[in-house]
């Protein structure tokens, strides 16, 4: 039986000498599809199956259990810009490590439009920079449902004006009172910047706004970047490999 869905294209590694496996993101979740003869003759797929491409996929669903044949795919968009700079060729593949390792169930078809979006929004992008790094983190928290806690102190309930402690373990915010030896400062234009993004809508304008609006150091850059990084590596059971490239690329 034949089926079509839109997808974007994460990974692809070969199998055998002839065939490659693809790794997409859809409206219903990840999709792993052979593409038969896809290394021996690329007439059918003409460097479409490049990371990040978004297609329109044309699928084969295959004997039960068995992984469904990609039997043809059309462009619906390529980031071009990723293949001429340096920069977002790396923050590029470092997003894909990240996609290709996590999973949202239940929010599959709001993640994958926000993926689309953002990785068009990306590729018009001039110049990415941490604070492009720190939204996409900050939404990936959010739909693991990791949002962090920042209108009170997660230990007593007491709303800090000046003092801002976080604690990566219990998910956010503590108050002067209820610091403890791991927990680290923040200032308070960066709580104001986490508070921005914890009610700021998907839409990739509003960062270009709170970009233009809050003039952050680079320092409070790297603070806000090492906070979702904490979340992660607290979280999640690997490592991404790609992280330390991009941090060296953005100086970090």
């Amino acid at each position: 039986m034949l089926f079509s869905v839109e997808g974007i294209v994460l990974s692809k590694e070969r199998i055998g000498e002839i065939d490659l496996l693809v790794e997409t993101l859809t409206p219903k979740g990840k999709l792993w599809a052979i593409a038969k003869g896809a290394q021996k003759s690329r007439k059918r797929f003409v460097n479409l199956l490049e990371e990040f491409n978004l297609l329109n996929l044309h699928l084969r669903k295959t004997l039960k259990g068995a992984l469904p044949i990609l039997e043809k795919a059309d462009l619906i968009f390529i980031p071009e810009s990723i293949w001429g700079n340096l920069e977002k060729y790396i923050f590029f593949s470092y997003m894909g490590e990240v996609l290709s390792k996590v999973s949202f169930k239940g929010l599959e078809a709001e993640y994958f439009n926000f993926i689309k979006d953002w990785v068009k929004f990306l590729d018009r992008e001039p110049k990415l920079t941490l604070f492009h790094k720190f939204f996409f983190e900050w939404k990936m928290l959010g739909f693991l449902g990791w949002s962090p806690q920042i209108e009170a102190c997660v230990r007593c309930g007491y709303q800090p004006k000046r003092i801002f402690y976080f604690s990566v373990k219990e998910g956010g915010i503590i108050c002067y009172r209820c610091r403890q030896e791991g927990d680290f400062r923040l200032s308070a234009e960066q709580v104001e910047v986490l508070k921005i993004f914890s009610k700021m809508s998907k839409n990739k304008e509003d960062l270009k706004k709170v970009m233009e609006k809050k003039a952050l150091t680079f320092e409070d850059l790297k603070i806000l970047n090492s906070l979702t990084e904490r979340f992660f590596n607290y979280f999640l059971v690997f490592e991404f490999n790609s992280l330390q490239t991009l941090k060296e690329t953005f100086r970090v």
